[in-house]
Order: C-alpha cells, then sequence, then structure tokens
C-alpha cells in the first residue's frame, strides 16, 4: 500500500523554544496535540486552553496536550499534528 498522501505530520522539537508560529494555531486542527520524548529530557509546556508545566519525560514516554507554545531545556522530543492539506476541504453537497 502507498501512504503518500499521509494526515499526520512529526514535528522535531530539539532543544529550543516554539510557539504557536511552529506549533499551529489550535483553530485549523492542525495544532501538536501529542509529544513523543526521543531522549530523555525536561520540557515545558503551555497548554492552548491554559496552565504551564514542565514534564521530565524518559525515552518512549508521549502525552496528549493541545500545545500553545513550550520550550525544550533537555533531551529531544517530536510533536505529532494533524497535516493540513486543501483536498480535505472539499465543498459539502446534499
Amino acid at each position: 500500500m502507498a501512504f503518500y498522501n499521509t494526515n499526520y505530520e512529526a514535528k522535531p522539537l530539539p532543544v529550543g523554544s516554539y510557539t504557536t508560529g511552529d506549533l499551529g494555531n489550535g483553530i485549523t486542527a492542525s495544532t501538536v496535540h501529542q509529544v513523543f520524548c526521543l531522549l530523555d529530557g525536561s520540557i515545558t509546556i503551555t497548554a492552548i486552553g491554559g496552565g504551564t508545566f514542565t514534564w521530565a519525560a524518559t525515552s518512549g514516554q508521549s502525552i496528549n496536550v493541545l500545545i500553545g507554545s513550550c520550550t525544550v531545556a533537555s533531551g529531544e522530543f517530536v510533536g505529532f499534528k494533524a497535516q493540513f492539506n486543501s483536498t480535505q476541504q472539499l465543498p459539502y453537497y446534499r
């Protein structure tokens, strides 16, 4: 089977800070909604609905949260989000 038109995107999150411009805006359904830890580390996450917390994760752990912004202090993480595809927005006919 060919999966050339998949509907998810992986966003690498090495050490650094990320905002809605990097992670998605929470409106278009293309916002990072899951973070997976690739290499033991610490990430401070601010959820779109409010609240900030620091997650000390070990390799293989994941957390489900809509992220407004985050700062990776150490380790390496990857964020998963729905991929925007204009063909998904076909007109609706009755």
